[in-house]
């Protein structure tokens, strides 16, 4: 890095000191109506001209100096320090703040002179003048790129390299799919010890078999019958002897191929491990690499408005995935954007409420755990509540009595109201607002990215939205659990904690299961009702009840499973890939026999307060509900066993086959379905081929049959409705909610 490299690196730091002091001064003295430390204001715009000067930005020296001179006149009473002079101040601190931020990323000039005029407005020329504005040739080398600025570079400069961001999206993809061949090696080592196992079984049982033939080899040869003569006497012996000398070099290949497996392994292990590592630390970038620029966005958007808004972004050094980065800038704009169309008051309006002219935005970012956690605050006007329940009541989202017991309904399912397509509590459509989309698309995009966005009331006054997504796309941590012959996992980041209790440990509260972990009582309930599948039976006393403490934000939930599996880091595969439904599941990852898991998104499984949860467990005697069961015929390991974990969580009975011809095989053995989900393209016997046979089978005719397939020509549409299909379903990706609509509509 060279030297004038280092300098900015300090004067960033400095300079948002100085604005940040120079801010509180500010609002603090507009809250409480005492003067601010003009004193220390003044030093703090003197130094900032002085440090300008010395990393050469001569825009935020000529700034920082009518800055100087404005509070000089105001120390000296010769001008106020009315809204309107503040406004003036805030506006310059802006101006100094993304002109920094320019020159240390680039990217579009900073325009200054409008600020400039302004403030030569305010001093009107006292304490000796502005300062002259930079010659042209001057602006034109400051408002080069700082690359271009200086390219003399030390050793570390020459160093770096750059390759394109798809190139190195490609590599990172690389190596985090090696993390889930090198676990599949596990599972080449555990057979290699069952065989090893197995040959010691053997070994044993042949050491018995040589003492046994041993004695029978010297009976004959002392005249008895113990052995055939085709053993003692036609040279088996020989024969024997040489495959024991075989037996006990497959024994010791056996051994040496363990052992080099289990050193190829761990090398594997840490190599593969390191080079994730690696790959995971290119690609996290500070927060600010991306987001350092949001101030400046929300400021010229409110000001577009008619507003005046402070922004204060706070805890950008954080570090997280630049793509995660890169993809919240949107959301975050569309937030900002509703909070200051809606939630923000005009300064006049402001006055009147006893509040400060400028309204405040926050914008905080943090790390909790493995997740990127970011806060939206503004101290406007808050939800309007009423507004909200007419609106929805104007859609058919709530009849009229939940509109008229509006003030008790929680929170959460009033604001789960906002982000509906078109669903816009604004009087009129303008450029910011009325078209009931941003909040949509926000949530869309935070869910593309495997997280959650929630909005809820600012103490104090306002609204807060929390977005929280994973710090990386490049692979999770993962709890894996068995629920009714199906594995599951669940992000790490939302499990609390994992442990066994007995199902007679656990107590009413208000009629609901709940189990106590310390000092904090939570409710209990099963994963498998949560999912539609239907509680489990209540388990032994001696087995107990494996539970799974989940958290959504404040939240927590314990949530009964029939097992623990094991808990690994892997890839996820986003919902949207393969059609899920993102506010049940974040998407799904590869086993070990290459089949899918589903990810659940735990915040948007959680039920809302104050609804009524299902029970943990039934009773054994309780009957059990019939379902539906349904024949997947396809012959992709991934599609059939992705179809048959969706069918399964929505209630129904799955039998899987591979091909027409085993399906068809099954149900001339008399078993009974009441629906056939079928591919077309599949070896042996095709879907078409097995819809003609199904159709002229008096017994099958009245089965219902929907193909699920690629093949999107009207020609083949049509020979599928003509050979009796109840329903065809075109697929460029696997669609549960077209699939699950049609079996409604058919069963």
């Amino acid at each position: 890095m060279d030297i004038r490299q280092r300098l900015l690196a300090a004067f960033d730091l400095e300079h948002k000191d100085h604005l940040a002091a120079i801010r509180n001064a500010l609002r603090d003295a507009e809250a409480t109506g005492d003067a601010p430390d003009l004193v220390d204001i003044h030093r703090r715009a003197h130094s900032l001209k002085g440090a300008a000067r010395a990393v050469d930005l001569p825009e935020v020296e000529a700034i920082s100096h009518r800055l100087e001179a404005a509070f000089i006149a105001v120390q000296k009473g010769e001008i106020p320090l009315d809204p309107a002079s503040v406004g003036v101040v805030r506006r310059s601190l802006d101006a100094i703040e993304d002109v920094v931020a320019w020159s240390l990323q680039g990217g579009d000039a900073v325009e200054t002179a409008g600020v400039l005029a302004d403030l030569d407005a305010l001093a009107a020329g006292r304490n000796g003048g502005p300062v002259p504005a930079p010659s042209p040739a001057a602006r034109a080398a400051s408002r080069r790129p700082p690359a271009q600025r200086d390219r003399a570079a030390d050793a570390d400069t020459a160093a770096l390299v750059r390759i394109a961001a798809q190139g190195l999206e490609r590599l990172s993809e690389t190596a985090s799919a090696l993390l889930p061949e090198v676990e599949a090696q596990a599972g080449l080592g555990e057979q290699l010890r069952v065989m090893r196992r197995e040959w010691r079984a053997l070994d044993r049982a042949w050491r018995h078999l040589r003492v046994q033939i041993g004695r029978g080899v010297r009976a004959d040869a002392a005249g008895g019958d113990t052995l055939p003569d085709a053993l003692a006497g036609r040279g088996a012996l020989p024969a024997l002897m040489a495959f024991e000398r075989r037996f006990r070099a497959l024994g010791g290949a056996l051994d040496s191929a363990h052992r080099s497996h289990d050193r190829l392994l761990w090398s594997m292990r840490r190599w593969g491990g390191g080079l994730q590592q690696d790959m995971r630390r290119l690609r996290m970038l500070p927060a600010e690499n991306q987001l350092s620029g949001l101030g400046r966005m929300v400021r010229d958007i409110s000001r577009a408005e008619g507003k005046e808004v402070e922004v204060d972004v706070r805890g950008l050094e954080v570090e997280a995935d630049r793509t995660v980065l890169q993809r919240l800038k949107d959301p975050i704009l569309h937030i900002a954007r509703n909070a200051i169309s809606h939630g923000i008051e005009t300064p006049a309006e402001r006055l009147a409420l006893g509040k400060r002219p400028a309204a405040r935005v926050t914008i905080a970012a943090s790390v909790e755990g493995a997740r990127l956690r970011l806060r939206i605050e503004d101290d406007g006007r808050g939800l309007d509540r009423a507004a909200i329940l007419r609106k929805a009541a104007e859609r058919g989202l709530i009849d009229a009595a939940d509109l008229s017991a509006g003030a008790e309904m929680p929170q959460e399912r009033l604001t789960e109201f906002l982000f509906h397509p078109g669903f816009s509590t604004a009087a009129r459509t303008t450029e910011l607002a009325g078209r009931g989309m941003g909040l949509a698309i926000a949530r869309r995009e935070v869910e593309r990215l495997q997280g959650n966005l929630t909005i809820a009331d600012r103490a104090g006054g306002g609204t807060a939205v929390t977005i929280e997504v994973p710090l990386s796309l490049l692979s999770q941590r993962l709890v894996f659990v068995l629920v009714q012959d199906q594995t599951l996992a669940i992000p790490s980041a939302d499990v609390v904690r994992l442990r066994t209790a007995s199902a007679q440990s656990l107590f009413s509260g208000t009629g609901t299961p709940m189990t106590r972990i310390g000092e904090e009582e939570i409710p209990v309930t099963s994963l498998a009702a949560l999912l539609g599948m239907g509680a489990p039976v209540v388990p032994t006393a001696e087995r107990g009840l494996s539970l799974v403490v989940v958290r959504a934000g404040d939240r927590r939930l314990a949530l009964a499973v029939d097992r623990f599996v094991a808990t690994r880091e892997t890839v996820v595969t986003a919902a949207e890939e393969t059609g899920l439904d993102s506010g049940r599941y974040l998407g799904t990852v590869l086993m070990d026999d290459g089949g899918p898991a589903l990810v659940l998104n735990i915040p948007g499984l959680m039920p809302l307060p104050g609804s009524t949860l299902p029970a943990p467990a039934r009773p054994a005697e309780e009957a059990t509900p019939a379902r539906a069961h349904i024949l997947v015929v396809d012959d992709s390991i991934t599609t059939r066993t992705l179809e048959k974990s969706i069918l399964e969580a929505h209630g129904y009975r799955v039998t899987l086959c591979v091909d027409g011809r085993e399906a068809l095989e099954r149900l001339s053995e008399g078993m009974e379905v009441g629906l056939i989900i079928s591919d077309v393209e599949m070896p042996r016997m095709d879907g078409f081929a097995l819809l003609q046979a199904v159709k002229a089978d008096k017994r099958l005719e009245e089965i219902p049959v929907i193909l699920v397939t690629s093949r999107a020509s009207d020609e083949d549409r049509e020979r599928g409705l003509r050979l009796g299909a109840d329903a065809y379903i075109v697929k460029t990706r696997f669609d549960q909610n077209e699939l699950l609509a049609g079996i409604r509509r058919l069963l």
